[in-house]
């Protein structure tokens, strides 16, 4: 069995986290461990636990409508993936079984994938433009709670890719033709 190591999105911004705080520092130019630590390293601010611990706006600050209507159409484009792909996710954890939403899209319990076996039926609305020449398939699995195994059958000739996505949206695995993948189980862990 092959393995295909996918970190998760907390891994991921532990790693981001630590090189961050990495380039903060005043890291010595020798070979040589300092005696003392730099007095001028950066600080860590502690992370709020609760709304109240929350600082507000620098006092005097003024805050423009430009800037709060800069800062939600951030929000929304940062966040908008997030909330899109948790309420999908939701929506899949109530299907019983592997199937078709509508009778028309693939859904599937977390930790399982459904396929398309043929054509998208024209009634077909809820992935926009849709390809005609295309089996789609959909699942989520929860990496944090178990390993998820793909199986790769030999399309032959035929191009296939398997997308793995994270819940941001950003592609975290590659398994297609295009990639060289090989027939056979696959496993994902996080």
């Amino acid at each position: 069995m092959k393995t295909l190591r996918v970190g998760s999105v907390a891994g991921l911004c532990i790693l981001t986290a630590v090189w961050l705080v990495g380039c903060g520092t005043n890291a010595p130019t020798t070979t040589e461990r300092p005696s003392q630590p730099a007095a001028t390293g950066a600080q860590q601010v502690p992370i709020p636990t609760t709304a109240a611990e929350v600082p507000g706006p620098v006092p005097g600050n003024t805050m423009t409508p430009a800037y709060i209507q800069f800062v939600g159409r951030m929000a929304y484009i940062w966040g908008y993936p997030l909330v899109n792909a948790h309420n999908r996710r939701a929506a899949f954890s109530q299907a019983p079984a592997p199937g078709y939403l509508g009778g028309v899209v693939p859904v599937a319990p977390v930790g399982y994938n459904a396929m398309l076996t043929n054509y998208i039926k024209p009634e077909e609305t809820f992935i926009v433009c849709p390809n005609q020449d295309v089996a789609y398939g959909a699942g989520f699995t929860a990496l944090d709670k178990e390993p998820t195994v793909v199986q790769v059958p030999d399309f032959g000739d035929r191009f296939y890719v398997y997308a793995l996505y994270d819940q941001r949206t950003d592609e975290i695995g590659r398994i297609g033709k295009q990639y060289g993948t090989k027939p056979g189980f696959y496993l994902i862990v996080g």
